[in-house]
């Protein structure tokens, strides 16, 4: 599996395995999967609607057909956007291969960075270009990536030694397990944070937000301070 190691705005160095061509196709073909159901149940409603024993369709076909196209449209083009706003960078096809995609910096994706890359998704990619582009791309990137700046990694799951523990707020016990390099940047964010400015507090947000994931735990923003430094203070490492 190939890796990329980037330097964040903060200049701190993390490495990540990049996602072949195929866990993303796969990926792909659930969320295509999902796409076909929502536009099936959209068909099923127009024939519904046409065959109406009330006439209506006859006297609104033309919001009828107005706000079935917009539907077609967000299903489409805005199915993709969508998911990767609002769940991280993932759609439920990436949940499922544990895919994300990040910016060339490893920051979180923006609006922007998602609506250009799914663009090129439409009009390029799907016509097998980007398939083309990421088997033999040094970077496993297809033409919307490069256009927005973006790269789809693997989040790794790894299996959780039993022997390792740590204890928040005197009340539940839960089991972890990071990395040496997690450990590491750990120690460099906490070396650093009075030095990074009003960075900090975005830096905060996007480790607290990963390490959550990782660990599958319900932390609020105001409670990633705290999380974090129940990770990087144990005396394990």
């Amino acid at each position: 599996m190939k890796t990329v190691k980037i330097t964040t705005p903060e200049n701190i160095e993390i490495e990540y395995d990049l996602a072949g061509l195929g866990s993303r196709a796969a990926a792909v073909v659930i969320d295509f999967l999902i796409q076909g159901v929502a536009l099936l149940i959209l068909a099923i409603g127009l024939m519904i609607a046409e065959f109406n024993p009330l006439d209506a369709y006859e006297t609104y076909s033309g919001w009828v057909i107005g706000i079935s196209l917009i539907i077609f449209f967000v299903i489409t083009y805005g199915y993709f956007i969508i998911c990767e706003l609002t769940m991280n960078g993932k759609t439920p096809g990436k949940k499922m291969f544990h895919l994300r995609t990040i910016r060339n910096n490893g920051q979180p994706i923006t609006i922007k960075h998602s609506i250009i890359r799914n663009l090129f998704r439409v009009i390029i990619d799907l016509y097998g270009i980007g398939t083309v582009l990421i088997f033999f791309s040094k970077e496993h990137k297809r033409v919307g990536d490069y256009a927005a700046s973006t790269m789809v990694i693997v989040e790794e799951k790894k299996e959780i030694p039993a022997n390792l523990e740590i204890e928040f707020s005197g009340k539940v016990n839960y089991k972890y397990s990071i990395t040496q390099e997690e450990y590491s940047l750990l120690k460099d964010y906490f070396n650093r944070k009075e030095n990074l400015g009003e960075h900090a507090v975005e830096l905060e947000i996007e480790l607290g937000k990963y390490f959550c994931e990782k660990f599958e735990v319900q932390k609020s923003e105001k409670e990633y301070d705290g999380f974090l430094k129940e990770l990087v203070n144990r005396e394990t490492l």
